[in-house]
């Protein structure tokens, strides 16, 4: 057993400090080794998302005190997403997968470890939740920095439509369907309801009016993640 979930709090604090270490450590010491081959680190890190992606709702449903309803764990979230296309990019995927990838992990995942949806700290769920979505950072950024890769405009217009206007309205077409099934009702992508947790979201209208801001956020930090990538590349052409 845990304690209540503090954001903020030693627990929380000392997470996120360890994925911080990591996600920068990790492709540093690859780079500056000659005995680690980035490809195959690559790989290690795609088995353990696939890893993750296999034992979470496992875990959810039968080693949990309160298991979660099977229509609660079924990989649609958009974290779930991510790590399922970042380890097909790191075993040798197109890189639409990474570009994808990219904007959903550094906006979606580092989000989620910012204002986590939890309400105790230190159990298996928080444990499973801190390392999925650490991971998919640290998968990131170890294709940045070691692997060499970032989108370019293009590239982050077509991630745009892809969640906005081709996988937002599956996954709420989803929720409606499921939500007729015994069980109660689903949540993916937070469009049916808000986490429980404080989030961006809270500011919102309620659901599902909380959608349309939501999509002019998600198109606002989209931008606000590309601008260091359009500095750069307007630097090195004026040099």
């Amino acid at each position: 057993m845990g304690e209540p979930f503090v954001m903020f709090g030693t627990i929380h604090l000392i997470s996120l400090a360890l994925i911080f270490l990591i996600v920068l450590g990790l492709p540093y010491t690859v780079n500056r080794s000659s005995n680690l081959d980035q490809d195959k680190v690559g790989r290690i890190i795609a088995y353990l998302l696939i890893a993750h992606a296999l034992m979470s709702p496992y875990k959810d449903l039968f080693i949990l005190e309160n298991p979660y309803h099977w229509k609660e764990v079924l990989p649609l979230h958009m974290c779930d997403f991510s790590e399922i296309i970042l380890a097909w990019f790191l075993l040798g995927g197109p890189k639409i997968l990474f570009n994808i990838a990219y904007y959903w992990g550094i906006a979606g995942a580092t989000m989620a470890l910012l204002t986590p949806d939890l309400t105790i700290a230190g159990d298996l769920d928080y444990i499973f939740f801190f390392v999925g979505h650490g991971l998919i950072v640290a998968a990131v950024f170890y294709a940045i920095l070691a692997l060499g890769n970032l989108p370019t405009l293009k590239e982050t217009h077509q991630v745009m439509v892809i969640t906005v206007f081709v996988l937002l309205p599956i996954i709420y077409i989803i929720n409606l369907i499921l939500g007729d099934f015994p069980g109660g009702t689903t949540n993916y992508w937070y469009l049916m309801a808000r986490p429980d947790g404080d989030s961006l979201l809270n500011l919102f209208p309620d659901p599902p009016y909380h959608i349309f801001p939501a999509l002019l956020l998600t198109v606002s930090i989209f931008y606000l993640i590309y601008l260091p990538i359009g500095i750069k590349n307007k630097l090195n052409n004026n040099s």
